[in-house]
Formats: structure tokens, C-alpha cells, sequence
């Protein structure tokens, strides 16, 4: 073998264990962000602890789910929009939210507000 053809060889398997590190690298990030989306989804951690502060929403008649996910994370009740449009889809209040003006409050998880949100008391309230 000669120099050039050894150099060559030496080059490829330079390239291909650069390239193997960064389809590594890629799909280790991507597992990562995956645990961590999975981990926010059903951990269902609040805003902040103790009392936090109590925030007022309106919800319209037609608003979707998302628009209300995105409304909640301007007003800082939630961290992440997406995240709470997923826990609503697996939620047992999966498409129940009703209209009107809630108090909410960033101590509060996503269940929490969800079951705010539907209503849940005052239909209990109507069954008793």
C-alpha cells in the first residue's frame, strides 16, 4: 500500500467516525428532549409553590383548547403551551372546557385547572 492510497484510507475512517459522533450526538439530544416533553406531560408540576398568584381567564364560546393552552402560558400559568394541550387530550376532561371567567392560580397543576375549567364542582353541585 502507498502512501496516498494509506492517507485515503486513513481520511475515510476519520470522516465516518466524525459522522457516526454526530448521528450519536443528534439522536442522544433527541432522546433527551423527548424524556423531558414525556416528563413534563405527567409529572403536572405547578407554575410555582406555596400560594402563588392568582390569575383571571376568559374563555370564550368556541375557543379551542389550544388557543386556551397558549392564553395560559402568556398569562404565566403554565410553562409550556403544548404541554398542556396534550395533558387536556389525555385528560378526563378531554374536550369538556366551558366558557365563562375562572380564577386561576399558578400553584395550581394542569389537572387542577383543568377540572376548573369544566366546571367540575358545580356539576357535582347539581347532581347532590
Amino acid at each position: 500500500m502507498n502512501a496516498k492510497q494509506l492517507l485515503g484510507a486513513i481520511s475515510a475512517m476519520i470522516v465516518r467516525i466524525v459522522v457516526a459522533a454526530a448521528i450519536i450526538a443528534v439522536v442522544f439530544k433527541l432522546a433527551i428532549s423527548a424524556y423531558d416533553f414525556g416528563y413534563q406531560i405527567f409529572a403536572d408540576v405547578p407554575m410555582s409553590e406555596g400560594s402563588g398568584r392568582t390569575v383571571s381567564v376568559v374563555v370564550s364560546e368556541g375557543q379551542s383548547s389550544k388557543e386556551l393552552a397558549k392564553m395560559l402560558e402568556q398569562k404565566g400559568l403554565i410553562k409550556d403551551a403544548n404541554v398542556f394541550y396534550i395533558q387536556e387530550q389525555l385528560s378526563d376532561y378531554k374536550d369538556m372546557i366551558k366558557p365563562g371567567t375562572y380564577e386561576l392560580s399558578t400553584a395550581m397543576n394542569s389537572e387542577q385547572m383543568l377540572a376548573i375549567l369544566c366546571d367540575v364542582q358545580a356539576e357535582q353541585e347539581e347532581v347532590q
